[in-house]
């Protein structure tokens, strides 16, 4: 497999999709359209790139930690400008961790940087702090699960049809 860059590992990342894909795209109808939940990720989606990422695995992981982060900014109901300000701040941390010539930041800076946030604003007990860390941490440190499908249009027809046949 050739290597990736930081910056692509990044956008899979926040795009829940693998971090190396596992087959080939020959068309644009093969690649799974975004969802989002919600005007924080919708905010999320449109996101390129995140200067001072340079460790793919890190940036993928990274983007990973960000999409659940963000998912729970969607679910508490929180405005885009809470996702907005979030991002801005990562954005500007892994800069700053990039130009002090520090370790590559990744998923558990990221994670740190939310729960700092997380129990200024709402307080929180330290096994709430430690349960939601580990919830964050757990995702963008995964693999995203694969749903396999019937397919659909006129490869999912003769797949189905092929199935019917043998049996």
């Amino acid at each position: 497999m050739d290597a990736i860059d930081a910056q692509e590992a990044f956008r899979r990342g926040i795009r829940g999709v693998a971090f190396a894909p596992t087959v080939a795209f020959s068309s644009l109808a093969e690649i799974e359209a975004a969802f989002t939940g919600g005007v924080n990720e919708t905010l999320l989606l449109t996101l390129t790139r995140l200067p001072g990422l340079v460790e793919p695995r890190a940036a993928y992981e990274t983007g990973r930690a960000l999409r659940m982060i963000i998912r729970l900014f969607d679910q508490a109901g929180a405005p885009e400008a809470v996702g907005r300000q979030f991002i801005d701040n990562l954005g500007l941390a892994v800069m700053a961790a990039h130009m002090r010539g520090s370790r590559p930041w990744g998923a558990a800076d990221t994670v740190e940087m939310f729960i700092e946030m997380y129990s200024r604003v709402l307080g929180g007990r330290p096994s709430e702090l430690e349960r939601v860390r580990r919830t964050v941490m757990d995702y963008a440190v995964a693999e995203p699960k694969r749903v396999p499908r019937a397919g659909g249009g006129l490869v999912g027809m003769l797949r189905r049809r092929r199935t019917a046949g043998a049996g």
